[in-house]
């Protein structure tokens, strides 16, 4: 494919030499189909990586437990992969390596490896088959993905580590950096041994001493991510005194900010002003700390066991948005106008625009209903304190008002298969719009229950 020099492209010199999307397929993963068409987008976008975080869309042979039923087959990750070198993307594999492990824990197969028997999320680190089960899946994914460069190995977010009890006694007389560094170190190696460099999110590591910094930067790089704000703001994990301290360790950092699923777990619409602060913020440090690149994530969902968040498809300007930021190097005073000219270069503009508006619509139907929940639980414990008062009425008209409220949602959310059709799997379309409108019916039939029969 050739792709178009698009006037929205300011300069035929990057800001930023390496750009890159991610991909989360652990929630509304595209059909195959579609995953075809979004490489050809991002493309157009002037994305040259693109980071996929198979978890269980990808399939896995050494347990097929792990697979979802809508997981692509290795003839489709194989074109995939094919495509992408075409275009000239590099692909970068991402597999979980210590957190975030829900998708695996979760089988019973499995579950004697975390490192809490409460909580399916955190492998053990001292489990002599933690290490191994990660480089079994390293190996099954490279074998699919032959030519990879990097790999990323996630590593963070892991709420558990350090509370099975032969991992706080070696956390006692080696500290919490040495047991992190003990269960990398053969999966760094493994990826060594295949000349393939590692990534690591680096939240887990904020506060090591330079030592123990310098040993992991002498085998991975490090990627710096932070989805509120900005580096200088200096509120968060990825403040610039942050990368301050990982600088003077002399080690190789990227940085990520999110162009979707990093506005709170219930959305189903990035806030764009937010978004644009951060993509922005970003751009702001990337030359002065040497990023090796930028990578815009996206999530679509906070964890495995949570709900799915913000389609794609509706979140494509916010995608353009991060890809003119870090091209053009800023943001122009036209910026949104320019999004949508990107869009519609791509032949995405119309599609985007009729999801979000269902979207929005949603999202204010939802709020809207749930305050009225609000108003009308505490109309009830107003009762409670003072049962002598006359209600007059008024818990019939919040009744009311509530349950229309429930209905329209439930209406509304049954437009969206056919919005999605062929857009994402099937199964996760299902799953994704009976959720909010589930949510709010069980809301109903909870309150129902408190409210007297003649009272309604």
């Amino acid at each position: 494919m050739n792709t178009p020099l698009h006037t929205v492209y300011s300069t035929q010199t990057p800001a930023v030499d390496r750009r890159g999307v991610h991909l989360d397929l652990k929630g509304l993963p595209p059909t195959f189909e579609r995953l075809m068409d979004l490489v050809e987008v991002f493309a157009q976008m002037r994305f040259n990586m693109l980071v996929v975080e198979w978890e269980d869309m990808f399939p896995w042979s050494f347990d097929p437990s792990l697979r979802n039923p809508s997981h692509y087959t290795r003839e489709q990750v194989k074109l995939f992969v094919a495509r992408c070198g075409e275009l000239g993307i590099e692909l970068i594999p991402l597999v979980q390596c210590l957190g975030h492990l829900e998708f695996v824990l979760q089988h019973e197969a499995h579950q004697h490896l975390a490192e809490s028997p409460d909580f399916a999320d955190t492998l053990n680190p001292l489990h002599p088959g933690s290490a191994d089960l990660i480089i079994r899946m390293l190996d099954e994914v490279l074998s699919l993905m032959p030519g990879v460069k990097h790999f990323h190995l996630g590593g963070d977010e892991a709420w558990s580590f350090g509370t099975h009890p032969d991992s706080k006694k070696y956390i006692a007389e080696h500290g919490k950096n040495s047991l992190y560094l003990q269960h990398v170190q053969p999966i760094l190696d493994a990826l060594r041994g295949r000349e393939v460099r590692p990534l690591l999110w680096h939240d887990m590591m904020m506060d090591w001493p330079i030592e123990s910094l310098q040993q992991i930067g002498a085998q991975a790089d490090l990627v710096v991510w932070g989805y509120r704000g900005t580096p200088a703001m200096g509120t968060h994990h990825h403040r610039t005194p942050v990368l301050d301290h990982l600088r003077a360790a002399g080690i190789p950092i990227w940085g990520a900010s999110a162009y979707k699923g990093a506005d709170g777990p219930f959305r189903d619409l990035p806030n764009q002003q937010a978004r644009l602060l951060n993509h922005v913020g970003w751009m702001d440090v990337a030359e002065p700390y040497s990023f090796k690149g930028l990578i815009a994530t996206g999530w679509s969902r906070y964890a495995s066991g949570r709900v799915q968040v913000e389609a794609i498809d509706a979140c494509l300007p916010e995608l353009a948005m991060a890809s003119l930021i870090f091209y053009n190097g800023s943001w122009s005073e036209n910026g949104w106008e320019t999004c949508d000219q990107l869009l519609q270069d791509v032949g995405e503009l119309e599609r985007s625009q009729r999801l979000r508006q269902h979207f929005e619509s949603a999202d204010a139907m939802r709020e809207e209903a749930w305050l009225a929940a609000r108003q009308l639980k505490e109309q009830l414990a107003g009762m409670q304190v003072a049962p002598g008062l006359p209600s007059a009425g008024t818990n019939r008209i919040l009744w009311d008002f509530f349950l229309d409220l429930v209905q329209r949602t439930e209406a509304h959310s049954e437009q969206l298969p056919e919005l999605l059709k062929g857009l994402v799997c099937a199964p996760f379309i299902d799953s994704y719009y009976r959720t909010w409108a589930t949510a709010l019916r069980t809301e109903a039939d909870t309150i129902k229950a408190r409210l007297k029969t003649e009272e309604l």
